[in-house]
């Protein structure tokens, strides 16, 4: 239990919540000397520093693309130096222990750090660049980082090649009020700093984002409480996350790896503590009214919490006070600029007090993993967690006390993939993102794919369809779903199932469905004409094709206009019409330009020294004409009775073009009309 951890405390007497004396407002810390921060133990944050290079965009660029930006700058970052900045803008004592390089973006944090009130007797400067990161902002706050380590990971080495801190670093996490890390750092440096926190007793807090790799289970051993956000979470166990159930089931198994706590970050669903046996902790978001960007949002969570509960609040307290620091965060362009004040933390939390009111119906937007939440400013809340599915204990089995409310849980669909080549794979991501269930049925062996996004793996049809999710989605080529849709045994599935297929024609599958399948299921056609490529970095503005072809009523028609959901969610331009009709602009589109992208392949054209931007244009469709399969281009022609047609339309076309040339021959005089006469004779004869 939390309450019961060794944390140094800080000699306030008051909750946080609550406490607004003017003694907690600290002088810029560069101005103390040491012995006056010894008032309290103070923070120390051991971890990364960055320049963050901001650049504005309405989209993220596809490859071989190059778009401009709206606008760019330099800010001070990185996760370690974040979540420092946040902690001594909140009036607590911290120190900061990292690396910088002799480079001006050096400069450019360190006065940022001091300016905030961090320490920095321990941020040593070496011979490598100060680590810097690149981050893509998009409209609404979504963003994309690439980090560049530089001195975050040119720590010294000794001759046994494990990082180490200096004396002087060691002495001052020995007497800290907490620890905090992360892993933009070597893990061998995080973990000689939980060794020596550990051995004098003071907690440890490790934000897990930073590096994708596993974290060594060493270094999990000597944390005290582990905070992930429900991607990290998935990955660190290799188990889905996509619903209150599978967060807490994860985050048991984080537990049985030898951390104490798990507070799961969930951006703007909100957050989970699971702490031992005790009820886990539900806190909801407290949403900004504009989201402007999210970078260090976490990190804001992070630190907030460490602070808070040094500072003697419970848990639940800790939660709330980290959910307005994080609320105000994503109010203001920036990391480290936008970290709140704890002035400006504890008039939030005015504006909304702790209640006890009713649950508010889901909303949509938060409703990704746990589909449910307060209303802002609600309390954190106890709840029961589910029965584990196997027979091991659960380890957070407590009860949740009479007079604390239970959040109402929506569950996601369960959505079946039968096919799950790079098309499946590519929905499945997006859909478990969301906060459904994927389940996916292959001859190919998928294991490592699907447990890597979370989903659940099957070869054999009848153990996939004895899964019996709510929608069935054929992803199998155009070629064998009519093979793929016989084999599969459907009267071991609901018997209101509803079928999708995600063909690229239509009339085709539709009279599929409607002579294979059992009459009582219901029958949706779609066509999202995008893929891994087009929409690998965003759905806004794509077209998604759709016809209801036959669809229940009530709950049976929710369930459709839900999975549809999924494409328009993500800002997919939603078009209805028949399958007849989208076969017609098929054939006069797609079909047509990967006709033209497999001449323009077939004539094997070469890159030259004078190329221009049209030539290259069309280098670029012969390389896309070869990376679609022909089987798929096959199946275009085959299926769609139209597609002869617009055959027929190209061929008309080049004779005509041939003819008009070749006619004009006779208007060109002497020499050169015979010249052109003669390549014209021998290009025949070829």
């Amino acid at each position: 239990m939390l309450s019961a951890l060794r944390f140094r405390f800080a000699v306030f007497d008051e909750p946080l919540g609550i406490h607004q004396s003017s003694a907690l407002v600290l002088p810029a810390a560069q101005s103390l000397k040491l012995e006056e921060m010894a008032v309290s133990s103070p923070l120390v944050v051991v971890g990364s520093v960055n320049a963050d290079i901001y650049v504005e965009v309405e989209r993220l660029p596809v490859e071989g693309e190059t778009i401009a930006a709206r606008s760019g700058q330099t800010l001070p970052g990185g996760k370690g130096a974040n979540q420092a900045a946040c902690a001594a803008r909140l009036s607590y004592p911290t120190f900061f222990c990292g690396q910088v390089g002799l480079d001006g973006h050096a400069n450019l944090v360190k006065d940022a750090l001091a300016s905030a009130g961090v320490r920095l007797d321990h941020v040593n400067t070496v011979d490598s660049p100060t680590g810097h990161a690149v981050v893509m902002l998009q409209p609404g706050g979504k963003n994309s980082i690439i980090i560049v380590g530089g001195a975050n990971v040119a720590w010294p080495k000794l001759e046994d090649g494990i990082s180490r801190l200096t004396a002087n670093a060691q002495q001052l996490i020995k007497r800290a009020g907490a620890v905090l890390l992360q892993r933009e750092i070597p893990d061998a440096v995080n973990l000689e700093a939980a060794k020596v926190a550990k051995s004098a007793g003071v907690p440890v807090i490790m934000d897990a984002g930073g590096a994708e790799g596993p974290i060594p289970e060493e270094l999990l051993k000597h944390v005290t409480v582990l905070s992930p956000n429900e991607s990290e979470l998935a990955r660190l166990t290799a188990m889905p996350t996509n619903s209150l159930e599978k967060i807490l089931l994860a985050a048991a198994k984080v537990q049985e790896m030898g951390v104490q706590q798990v507070l799961v970050k969930m951006g703007e669903t909100g957050s989970v503590l699971v702490s031992g046996k005790e009820p886990p902790i539900y806190q909801p978001a407290i949403l900004a009214p504009t989201v402007v960007d999210t970078t260090g949002a976490g990190d804001t969570f992070t630190a907030s919490y460490a602070v808070a509960l040094i500072e003697r609040q419970t848990p639940a307290e800790a939660l709330r006070f980290a959910a307005a620091a994080a609320s105000i965060c994503v109010r203001s362009k920036g990391a480290m600029p936008s970290m709140p004040e704890r002035k400006a933390v504890l008039q939030l939390l005015k504006e909304h007090p702790l209640t006890e009111e009713k649950l508010s119906p889901p909303d949509e937007k938060v409703s990704r993993f746990l589909q449910c939440r307060h209303r802002d400013g609600a309390a954190a809340t106890k709840i029961e967690t589910p029965n584990r599915v196997d027979s091991k204990p659960n380890g957070f089995q407590g009860q949740a006390s009479p007079n604390q409310h239970m959040p109402k849980v929506m569950e996601g669909l369960k959505i079946g993939i039968v096919g799950f080549g790079t098309f499946g794979q590519f929905l499945a991501e997006r859909i478990c993102g969301q906060g459904h269930e994927v389940v996916a049925l292959s001859r190919s062996d998928y294991r490592d794919v699907a447990r890597r996004l979370g989903v659940s793996f099957h070869r054999d049809v009848n153990a996939f369809c004895d899964e019996h999710p709510d929608i069935v989605i054929m992803s199998a080529s155009i070629i064998s779903t009519e093979t793929v849709l016989r084999s599969l045994p459907v009267e071991r599935l609901k018997p209101d199932t509803l079928f999708v297929d995600v063909l690229s024609v239509k009339g085709f599958p539709k009279q599929l469905f409607l002579t294979i399948l059992p009459p009582q299921f219901d029958v949706l056609c779609t066509h999202p004409m995008f893929g891994p490529n087009s929409g690998r970095a965003s759905w806004a503005g794509l077209p998604v094709v759709y016809e209801r072809v036959r669809i229940g009523e009530g709950a049976r028609m929710d369930r459709c206009n839900r999975f549809l959901d999924i494409f328009s969610s993500q800002g997919c331009k939603m078009v209805e019409m028949s399958c007849g009709e989208h076969d017609v602009h098929a054939a006069g589109s797609q079909f047509i330009t990967h006709t033209v992208c497999r001449i323009l392949g077939k004539m094997k054209l070469e890159s030259t020294p004078m190329n221009t931007k049209g030539y290259e244009d069309i280098l670029r469709l012969a390389e896309t004409g070869e990376a679609d399969s022909f089987d798929l281009y096959y199946g275009l022609f085959v299926h769609n009775p139209n597609a002869v047609q617009e055959l027929q339309r190209l061929e008309t076309a080049v004779a005509c073009l041939k003819k008009e040339l070749f006619g004009h021959i006779q208007h060109t005089s002497g020499e050169q009309a015979f010249s052109v006469a003669k390549r014209v004779a021998e290009v025949s004869m070829c």
